[in-house]
């Protein structure tokens, strides 16, 4: 009551400063708020996948994953883990798609249920739930812990070398799987060059990325093929009559190890194969002889032909008609987000765009312009066909104006909730933003619509006033509704915490704008004496 007087004595002032300190703590919240596609939640597995160095066969594979099964069985927690499976031969990225290959591998770390740890799922959740298994729910730490813990025990096979001092694992990532259809926190492709070239801008970008707290498993897909040799017959070899059909039908019965016939004899079939130990060593086929075409003269093979070694990619990926190359990254959302790491890019981008580069942003980043994009769509549209109902019900736009108004003020309290609960905005928050739009209008329209038959201040007040308890309670049994899932949210059901966030919290707020703001307002634009 004597706020509603303080605030109706002088009300364009306190309309105009209620107003514009609404819009500045928006206008500061909104441009210190992160935003990320899904909110991290807890899961219950944890990957570790990868490739050796392509020349290695699947037993060399399996030796250095039999290694790292090692460490994890005799390290990891057995509250935390379940089970160890590898798989060698095929590696699967976050969107499930395979790739195969002799030199790939892929482990899947099971995890047990995680043990109960807010008020909630102590002591109410076990008599909530019909199949409560408390011997299921043992494990102590979060997926993302348990992840940081295996990134620091394979620390150091991560780095092994082979004989020759180069690297073993040409990409060696730890993975906590996460939700949504964004294979890649971080994705950015190039083109517009030659092979080289590419290779060169994708380390430079990889380099930098490399430099940002909170990035990690940076990889490329430029996977470099098993070295090849092909032999081009020089001009003195082509002189002799030498060309590229010759050199291969001579070199085949040294090289190629086939089968001949069978026989049989007392201990059954014997089979008989045409078998060469040349190529146990490359440099054998420097000291091979050939048959001179049309002679019975023998000439060394190094001397009319030329050796070119080549290696090229195990794959070949366009877009657009044009070959690309991509880089990627995993992100620890509580340091940096996906926003913050392309703005730390844009130098590097812009310098390789005026390089000739062709720069194509994919990942989350693009998914995030592209949901925020239809969220706001969304939004507008919802607000428009919600003002239409309105006129239809008031019979005046004005009326419909004053309860629609409090719609943009009310994002306040949907910030002030991510920032309280320490998350970052994402699009279930903004869904719920959406949703939101809808049903702050109903107790608006409910104040409207009690006071507009007011003819002075005193009765718009009294009027006012009788509209507190309705509102109040409405609103009450909405929050408490959503009270749980707000504060108690675990596991897989953090993905919808936001959006109770934003509903809970922005009713929440809109409760207050409607028992202050709207009556307020409705005697200013009606001019109410």
């Amino acid at each position: 009551d004597r706020l509603l007087h303080t605030l109706f004595k002088r009300r364009y002032l306190s309309l105009g400063v209620l107003v514009a300190g609404i819009l500045f703590a928006e206008f500061y919240m909104l441009k210190h708020t992160k935003f990320q596609l899904f909110p991290d939640f807890d899961t219950t597995q944890v990957y570790v996948y990868g490739k050796v160095d392509i020349n290695n066969d699947l037993k060399d594979t399996e030796k250095y994953v039999s290694k790292i099964e090692k460490i994890l069985l005799e390290k990891l927690d057995k509250n935390d883990v379940s089970s160890v499976t590898s798989v060698v031969g095929f590696k699967m990225d976050a969107k499930n798609r395979v790739d195969l290959g002799e030199n790939m591998f892929h482990i899947f770390i099971d995890l047990h249920e995680k043990a109960p740890e807010n008020f909630f799922d102590k002591y109410i959740g076990p008599y909530l739930s019909l199949e409560y298994d408390e011997k299921a729910l043992i494990r102590k730490h979060t997926a993302k812990e348990i992840g940081k813990q295996v990134q620091q025990m394979l620390a150091e096979i991560k780095e092994l070398k082979d004989q020759n001092g180069k690297k073993v694992f040409e990409e060696f990532v730890v993975d906590v799987p996460g939700t949504g259809i964004v294979a890649h926190d971080v994705e950015i492709s190039l083109s517009g060059k030659d092979d080289e070239a590419i290779l060169e801008g994708l380390h430079r970008i990889e380099k930098k990325l490399a430099s940002i707290k909170g990035v990690h498993n940076i990889a490329d897909d430029a996977d470099i093929g098993e070295k090849e040799l092909k032999l081009k017959p020089n001009g003195y070899g082509q002189r002799l009559g030498f060309n590229e059909q010759i050199l291969q039908q001579q070199l085949q019965p040294y090289y190629l190890k086939g089968e001949f016939g069978k026989l049989f004899n007392d201990e059954g079939l014997i089979r008989i194969r045409i078998e060469s130990d040349l190529d146990e060593e490359i440099d054998s086929i420097k000291r091979i002889s050939l048959q001179v075409p049309g002679t019975n003269q023998k000439v060394l093979l190094r001397d009319v032909a030329d050796f070119i070694y080549k290696r090229g990619f195990v794959t070949i990926k366009k877009e657009n008609g044009e070959r690309i190359r991509s880089v990627y990254a995993s992100l620890d959302k509580k340091i940096i987000t996906s926003h913050e790491v392309m703005q730390k890019l844009q130098p590097l981008l812009k310098e390789l765009k005026k390089e000739g580069y062709k720069v194509y942003i994919k990942g989350e980043e693009r998914e995030n312009r592209k949901n925020i994009k239809e969220m706001v769509q969304s939004g507008v549209i919802a607000i428009f066909l919600i003002f239409i109902t309105l006129v239809w019900l008031f019979d005046s736009i004005v009326k419909s104006l004053i309860v629609i108004s409090t719609i943009p003020l009310v994002l306040l309290g949907v910030l002030v909730g991510h920032a309280v609960m320490g998350l970052n905005l994402s699009m279930p928050g903004l869904i719920g933003v959406v949703g939101l739009a809808g049903v702050v209008v109903n107790d608006g329209l409910i104040m409207v619509d009690f006071i507009k038959n007011a003819k002075t201040s005193e009765e718009l007040m009294q009027r006012a006033k009788t509209r507190l308890r309705p509102i109040l309670l409405t609103s009450l049994t909405t929050v408490l509704g959503l009270f749980t899932l707000m504060f108690f949210a675990s596991g897989q059901a953090m993905i919808l915490q936001p959006m109770a966030i934003s509903l809970g919290f922005g009713i929440a707020w809109a409760t207050v704008l409607n028992l202050i703001y709207v009556p307020l307002l409705y005697a200013v634009v009606y001019r109410i004496k």
